[in-house]
């Protein structure tokens, strides 16, 4: 689809972008099928599609996957997907709804699933997390978005955040191709990168996600100050025990929280929560 017939396609459904919901439409045909080759999808496949908007994505994932559920927070794509509807029939499924909100997982077949999709920028961290919650985990995680975003969730030691960890936790990420502003319509003022994350089949470390979770954003939330500072200041634990855990983890106390590894992350959480929350 080039820039005149997607124009002639938002006029034949009286549609504009909607800015709040941070729509740009992607026209490159081979970076729609770079995405889906990226995906692996084949028709053994049950595929999750997130913000299928125009439903070019949506018509390629439909032709290859054996099973394609479009979950579409703008009401107004209603009669574009429908089309697809009557194309694609036993195969294709969509639902009009948040995909924060939307128990997605109900509306799926039973077994393995994978996710596709090109979301919103502003939504990208939820979605994702949103994901790696869910009870029934996708195999795999392919998404087109913010090349500034996908350059963090795939960063290590010194440039880790929150987010980072949150997927490095559960799978593997890769930057698989990175995708200029002109590909899209309107173009966004960034450009953009297709994000694969393999998922782990069964957990790569054992933690109390709870009490990890609450030590790595504690910390975060001083990232520019000392480790020992912010687990002393922002989780009220005794200034005493927290030297001797960092000294026993051989962790420098000045050290910023960008700077540990994923498996520092767990051995330290794993040695708080032993040595001061079991009173708690």
């Amino acid at each position: 689809m080039d820039l005149e017939q997607l124009k002639n396609l938002l006029r034949h459904y009286n549609l504009k972008p909607n800015f709040t919901y941070g729509q740009n439409f992607l026209l490159d045909e081979i970076v729609l099928e770079d995405i889906v080759d990226a995906a692996g999808i084949t028709k053994e496949d049950v595929v999750l599609e997130i913000g299928p908007g125009i439903g070019n994505l949506t018509e390629k994932l439909c032709a290859r996957a054996g099973f394609v559920l479009s979950v579409e927070k703008d009401p107004r794509f209603f009669p574009i997907l429908k089309s697809v509807k009557k194309q694609y029939k036993d195969n294709f499924r969509f639902e009009i709804g948040d995909i924060l909100e939307v128990d997605f997982q109900k509306l799926l077949p039973g077994g393995n699933y994978k996710v596709v999709a090109n979301i919103p920028y502003y939504i990208t961290g939820k979605i994702i997390q949103t994901l790696l919650a869910a009870k029934r985990k996708p195999t795999a995680i392919t998404i087109l978005t913010q090349k500034e975003v996908a350059q963090n969730i795939t960063a290590g030691p010194g440039k880790l955040s929150v987010l980072a960890i949150s997927v490095q936790l559960y799978g593997e990420p890769k930057l698989l191709l990175k995708v200029p502003a002109k590909s899209f319509y309107p173009a966004p003022k960034v450009d953009s990168a297709v994000l694969e994350i393999k998922l782990f089949g069964k957990p790569k470390y054992k933690i109390h996600e709870a009490d990890f979770f609450k030590i790595v954003k504690a910390c975060f939330a001083g990232k520019r100050k000392q480790l020992h500072n912010t687990l002393v200041n922002n989780l009220k634990l005794p200034a005493a025990d927290v030297e001797k855990i960092l000294e026993q983890l051989k962790i420098n106390s000045a050290a910023r929280p960008q700077e540990l590894s994923i498996e520092q992350w767990v051995e330290l959480a794993g040695k708080i929560n032993l040595t001061c929350f079991s009173e708690k």
